[in-house]
């Protein structure tokens, strides 16, 4: 192929942050060749020139959209007729696009160049981090944890009365603890997206958002996975706690799932393929007399690469490809019962030669 083509945001678009480092809600186009080059509107082309990573900045006035636009009156005819110039230009006959590439505009482009839908190789290239990127990881994680200090300590000095949580005289709800976080976050120059904080049987389903007064003497799963604002990276942690009394059963299944853990992270090292670290901790589990049935027990993937994505490349589950040294993902078993909620614990490693080092500095305690 002589390139592959990119059209879209990269605020969405986790692929062409990658490989411009240029940040835009505004759809641009990016030509990967031996360099890479993007297509911009007039109005982006002087902050892509000072921010992206580009080795070429094109603006589509350069193109004469402007004059293109009167002459089709439609500005998504306009661009198409820029682009297959901007592409005629470079040399591009044989061109390779992304799956989620706009429909439109491929049925356009398939009348002038030789077009292969295909699944964009630069998600594998984003697997492996540089220093660079574990340092944003890193980065990431201590605002996390930060966060989670603040929700653990929110519950830890809640008091039971009845079924439910009370602090300062009134229930103790998911939605007070995550707006907390979610504050704590931003002043950390972060954002949430999605953060879990659900008590009782609602952390049956891992991915509950929780609603509500939250439960006294019941597991209270707190997944917090934030993103900086200014390198796009992401990361992960769960804990589980409780305030109140822990019946046996909930002792039981939590440190069934902190051995699960365990096994994981010592599993984790460059060589390992992910299915064979899922197959450890299910292994386990079934030991431990937790098998998996039809909708209860450990019902996920042991884990996932974290990057420009929360969930990315390489996964630990029965799919997991071989680990490399230099991939960041998590180790997060779990284990979920209709009757009595969830239990799952998160951390978050980077994969070397020997083993990993864990990102995640917060301890892991049931009952606060």
């Amino acid at each position: 192929m002589d390139g592959l083509l990119f059209i879209g945001d990269s605020l969405c678009d986790s692929d062409m942050f990658y490989l411009s480092h240029f940040l835009t809600q505004d759809r641009f186009t990016l030509l990967a060749q031996e360099k890479i080059t993007l297509l911009v509107s007039s109005m982006e082309k002087g902050r892509a020139w000072k921010e992206a990573s580009a080795d070429e900045v094109i603006s589509t006035s350069q193109y004469g959209v402007m004059d293109k636009l009167k002459a089709f009156g439609k500005p998504d005819e306009a661009y198409r007729q820029v682009l297959v110039e901007f592409l005629r230009d470079r040399g591009v006959r044989r061109l390779g696009v992304p799956f989620r590439f706009p429909a439109a505009i491929y049925q356009h482009l398939c009348r002038d160049f030789q077009v292969t839908v295909l699944d964009s190789p630069v998600s594998r290239w984003r697997a492996v981090k540089t220093l660079q990127e574990q340092d944003a990881i890193r980065s990431s994680q201590k605002a996390c944890e930060k966060a989670m200090r603040l929700a653990v300590d929110l519950v830890a000095s809640s008091e039971s009365r009845g079924e439910n949580l009370f602090r300062h005289g009134q229930p103790l709800t998911s939605e007070q603890i995550r707006s907390s976080i979610e504050v704590a976050l931003l002043e950390e120059g972060c954002e949430a997206v999605d953060t879990i904080v659900a008590g009782g049987v609602a952390a049956a389903d891992p991915h509950a958002r929780g609603t509500g007064a939250l439960p006294a003497n019941a597991p209270i799963v707190i997944d917090i996975f934030p993103r900086s604002k200014s390198s796009r990276y992401f990361a992960d942690m769960t804990r589980t706690v409780l305030k109140g009394e822990a019946s046996l059963e909930v002792k039981e299944i939590y440190q069934a799932v902190l051995q699960a853990q365990i096994v994981g992270l010592e599993a984790i090292r460059a060589g390992i393929s992910g299915n064979e670290v899922h197959s450890r901790v299910v292994r386990i589990f079934r030991e431990q007399g937790y098998p998996e049935r039809e909708g209860c027990g450990f019902t996920h993937s042991t884990g996932h690469g974290v990057g420009l994505e929360v969930h990315e490349r390489p996964s630990l589950s029965e799919a997991g490809d071989t680990l490399e040294a230099g991939n960041v993902v998590t180790v997060e078993p779990g284990l979920y019962y209709p009757e009595i909620g969830g239990v799952r614990l998160e951390d978050m490693v980077v994969v070397t030669a020997q083993g990993s080092k864990n990102l995640t500095n917060f301890e892991r305690k049931l009952v606060l």
